[in-house]
C-alpha cells in the first residue's frame, strides 16, 4: 500500500507497524510523494491516505501529523513559535555533521533551502550506534518543548534539542525536519488542502475504538461504511459535504486541537455540535466584495434596502469578552493583539450594559488626535506593538463597532444584519471619542449613497461599505439569493457586503494588494538597495503567487534601507532558488527570491495583457497573463496576510471592467517593461 494511491483503492489496514506508534518516516514518505506531483488532487489524496492510516492504527498521532503537515505547531492566535533561525541551525548542523559554517553557507548559496543544506551536510554521516527511529509524536512533542524555552541560554537549549532530532534522522527525514523547523515545508499543504484531506480521511475511516451512539439515517450520514457499496455520485456528494462541514467549522473555530479531538471521539456529522463559535477563539472574519461601479450595484439590487457605513482607515479587530470579563483582541489575521491595546481592554467593561456578560464584536480601531479627529492608518502603526503600558500611550484610539457575532452564550451568525445591529445598539453604550457605532445611513436612493460616499472621503475614510440588511425574498434564483444572505458568513466574501473605496472609483481600479517575491540589485543611486522589486498576486485555486509586475517607484530612501535590511541572508528570507509556489516566467531572473511575508498596496495606470507575467494567465488570454503598467508603491498593508492579496480572479475582473470603455488592443503589452 502506498499513500499516492487512489483513496477509493487504498486500505489503511494493509499497512502494519506492529502495534508501534506512527513512524516519522511514514510522514516523510508522504511528503516525498507529494513533492513529486503538481496535482492538487493528488496532494489531497496523499494526505488523506496518510491521515486515514494514522487514524486506523494510532489515533493519538493524528493531531501531531496534522500540525506537522500544515507548517505550524499551534493556532496562530496562541503565538506559539519555534523561533529557529540560522544561528541555531548552523550550530546544530555543524555539530552533527562535522561540516564547517563556511561549508553550510556555500550550500545555502547553492540550494537556498535549509532542508537541502542539512541533507547535503549530514546524509553521508554514519553514527556508531543506530539511533532509535523517530515517531511523529516524538518530533511534535520536541517542537512544543522548543517553543516553550525562554530566558538565559535559550539558544544553546534549542540547539541541543535540534541536534538530538537531527542525530535520529535518516535520509529524507533530515531534509523535511529541517524545513519544518524553519516553517518552509514546501509540500503545498496549506489550510484549504489540509482541511479537505482531513474531511476526506474521517469520511472514509474511523478510529477502531470510537463508540458510536445512535446511528444517523442515510440522508444525514457522511461516513462511508463500505466504499465498494457506494455509488460514485453518492460518494462524491458525501466527500463534498464533509469538505463543506470542515471549512464551516474551521471558519468559526480555527483550531486543529479541538477539531481533531472531536473527530476522534465523535462521528464527523457531529463536528459543529462541539466545535463552534467560542469566546476566546477568533473566527475568520467575513469580507466585503470589491465593487467599482455603483451604478451596476443599483441595477442588480434594485429595490433592496441598503445599509451604508463609513469604511474607516484603521485596523479591523475582533473584541472578545468572556463571563469573567476577560477581554481579548484579535486582528484580521487572527493574531492576538491584546497587549497592544491596554486602553481598549480597560474601556470594554464601561461600554457593556448590565445584561451583557459575554460577546464577540467586529469593529475598526482608529487613531485619533487629542481633539478626537480621526487620523490615518499610518498614525495607528506608530503605536508600540507589544507589552504596551497605559502610561506610555501617546496615540489615543476610537473604536467604531459595526457587527455583533456572539452575545451572552449565543451565536448570532445566522441572524440577519438588521437583528445583529439592533442587538449591538441595544446592549452597548456609546462613549464619545472612545466607542461609537460606525456612521451609517439606510437608503434605496442612489444619489443619497453617492453623497454619503463623497462625505466619507472628505471625513478621511477609505470609502464606504454597502450591506444588505434583510434576507432577500424567496422568489429570487437560489444562486443569487445565497450571495445576498445577510447572515454573518465567516471567511467568505459575498455580494451582501460590498466595499467601495476611493481608489476603485477614481480610475481603473488601480489599487492592488500584492506580495513582494523577488528583487534585483539596484544600479546608480540605488546601488546597494533592492530595486526593482518583483510583485505577485495570489491564486487561491493553485495556492501559488503569480508575478504581476516590477516596481521601483514610490519608495523613499529610508524605505529602501529598511527593505535591504528586512530581506537579507541574516534574516534567512532570501535565496537564489525560486520557490515552487512562485509562478514566474523563466525570462525573469531576479538576483534574489524573497520569502513571501507581507502585503503591499500599489497603484498603476493600466492593467495590460502581458506575454511575460503570469498573473491571471488563462483568464483573459489562454497563453498570456496580466500586468500593471507604471506601478507605484503606496504602503505596507500590515493588516493583511499574504493569502489576502489580490487574487487572479479579481485582477481579471478589473481588466474586463477597464476595457468596457476602451479597446482591448490598447492594453496588450508588446514586451516586458520595468
Amino acid at each position: 500500500m502506498s499513500v499516492d494511491m487512489d483513496v477509493l483503492e487504498f486500505d489503511p489496514s494493509k499497512i502494519n507497524w506492529d502495534g508501534l506508534k506512527t513512524p516519522y518516516r511514514f510522514l516523510i514518505d508522504t511528503f516525498v510523494a507529494i513533492e513529486k506531483t503538481t496535482s492538487r488532487l493528488k496532494i489531497i489524496d496523499c494526505l488523506t491516505n496518510m491521515l486515514r492510516t494514522i487514524t486506523y492504527h494510532d489515533p493519538e498521532s493524528v493531531l501531531p501529523a496534522v500540525w506537522l503537515s500544515s507548517n505550524a505547531i499551534a493556532p496562530s492566535y496562541e503565538g506559539i513559535e519555534l523561533g529557529i533561525g540560522s544561528q541555531i541551525l548552523t550550530k546544530a548542523i555543524t555539530s552533527v555533521s562535522g561540516a564547517s559554517s563556511k561549508t553550510l553557507k556555500q550550500y545555502y548559496i547553492k540550494y537556498g533551502d535549509w532542508g537541502d543544506v542539512a541533507y547535503a551536510a549530514k546524509v553521508s554521516v554514519r553514527t556508531l550506534m543506530e539511533p532509535k527511529p523517530l515517531t511523529v509524536g516524538k518530533v511534535y512533542d520536541t517542537f512544543i518543548s522548543i517553543s516553550k524555552l525562554r530566558g538565559l541560554g535559550v539558544v544553546d537549549q534549542k540547539t541541543n534539542l535540534v541536534k538530538k532530532l537531527l542525530i535520529s534522522c535518516k535520509g529524507e527525514e533530515i531534509r523535511y525536519l529541517t524545513r519544518t523547523l524553519v516553517q518552509n515545508l514546501r509540500i503545498g499543504a496549506v489550510k484549504t488542502t489540509c482541511l479537505i484531506a482531513l474531511a476526506h480521511a474521517f469520511c472514509l475511516t474511523r478510529p477502531t475504538n470510537m463508540v458510536i451512539g445512535e446511528p444517523l439515517d442515510d440522508k444525514n450520514r457522511l461516513f462511508v461504511e463500505d466504499v465498494s457499496k457506494e455509488s460514485k455520485d453518492s460518494l462524491n456528494t458525501k466527500l463534498k459535504a464533509a469538505e463543506k462541514l470542515l471549512k464551516e467549522c474551521y471558519a468559526q473555530f480555527p483550531n486543529y486541537n479541538g477539531i481533531v479531538k472531536c473527530l476522534l471521539e465523535h462521528p464527523i456529522e457531529k463536528l459543529l455540535d462541539f466545535c463552534h463559535l467560542t469566546v476566546g477563539v477568533p473566527l475568520r472574519p467575513m469580507l466585503g466584495e470589491i465593487t467599482r461601479d455603483l451604478g451596476q450595484v443599483f441595477k442588480n439590487f434594485e429595490g433592496i434596502l441598503f445599509n451604508c457605513e463609513y469604511k474607516y482607515d484603521g485596523q479591523r479587530a475582533q473584541i472578545h469578552m468572556d463571563t469573567n470579563e476577560k477581554v481579548t483582541i484579535f486582528s484580521r489575521n487572527l493574531e492576538n493583539m491584546t497587549d497592544k491595546f491596554p486602553d481598549v481592554v480597560k474601556l470594554i467593561p464601561q461600554i457593556c450594559l448590565n445584561n451583557v456578560n459575554s460577546f464577540i464584536l467586529d469593529c475598526e480601531i482608529v487613531a485619533i488626535n487629542p481633539e478626537g479627529i480621526i487620523q490615518n492608518f499610518q498614525t495607528l502603526t506608530n503605536r508600540s506593538r507589544k507589552n504596551v503600558e497605559l502610561s506610555s500611550i501617546t496615540i489615543p484610539i476610537h473604536i467604531f463597532a459595526f457587527d455583533l457575532m456572539y452575545l451572552n452564550g449565543e451565536s448570532l451568525l445566522k441572524k440577519s444584519l438588521r437583528e445583529r445591529r439592533e442587538l449591538l445598539r441595544a446592549r452597548f453604550a456609546e462613549i464619545p471619542n472612545r466607542f461609537t457605532y460606525v456612521n451609517h445611513i439606510e437608503t434605496l436612493d442612489p444619489e443619497e449613497i453617492h453623497l454619503f460616499f463623497k462625505e466619507s472621503i472628505e471625513f478621511g475614510c477609505e470609502g464606504i461599505m454597502i450591506k444588505i440588511l434583510d434576507d432577500p425574498p424567496n422568489n429570487l434564483e437560489n444562486k443569487i439569493r445565497m450571495n445576498l444572505l445577510t447572515s454573518y458568513e465567516p471567511d467568505k466574501r459575498i455580494k451582501s457586503w460590498l466595499k467601495v473605496k476611493k481608489d476603485y472609483v477614481d480610475g481603473i481600479g488601480d489599487s492592488l494588494d500584492v506580495v513582494p517575491i523577488a528583487a534585483w540589485y539596484g544600479n546608480g543611486r540605488k546601488a546597494g538597495w533592492w530595486s526593482p522589486i518583483l510583485l505577485a498576486i495570489y491564486n487561491p485555486d493553485a495556492e501559488t503567487f503569480e508575478g504581476v509586475c516590477k516596481c521601483m517607484s514610490g519608495f523613499s530612501d529610508e524605505f529602501y534601507k529598511e527593505l535591504k535590511s528586512r530581506y537579507s541572508q541574516e534574516n534567512d528570507n532570501i535565496s537564489k532558488q525560486k520557490k515552487w509556489y512562485f509562478d514566474v516566467d523563466d525570462s525573469l531572473r531576479p538576483d534574489a527570491w524573497f520569502e513571501p511575508i507581507e502585503v503591499w498596496e500599489i497603484k498603476g495606470s493600466d492593467i495590460t495583457i502581458s506575454p511575460v507575467y503570469k498573473a491571471a494567465i488563462g483568464k483573459v488570454d489562454p497563453n498570456k497573463g496580466l500586468s500593471l503598467r507604471a506601478p507605484r508603491f503606496i504602503r505596507v498593508r500590515e493588516d493583511k496576510n499574504i493569502v489576502d492579496a489580490t487574487t487572479s480572479k479579481q485582477l481579471a475582473e478589473l481588466f474586463y471592467k477597464q476595457i468596457k470603455e476602451r479597446k482591448v488592443e490598447e492594453f496588450i503589452e508588446e514586451s516586458e517593461n520595468v
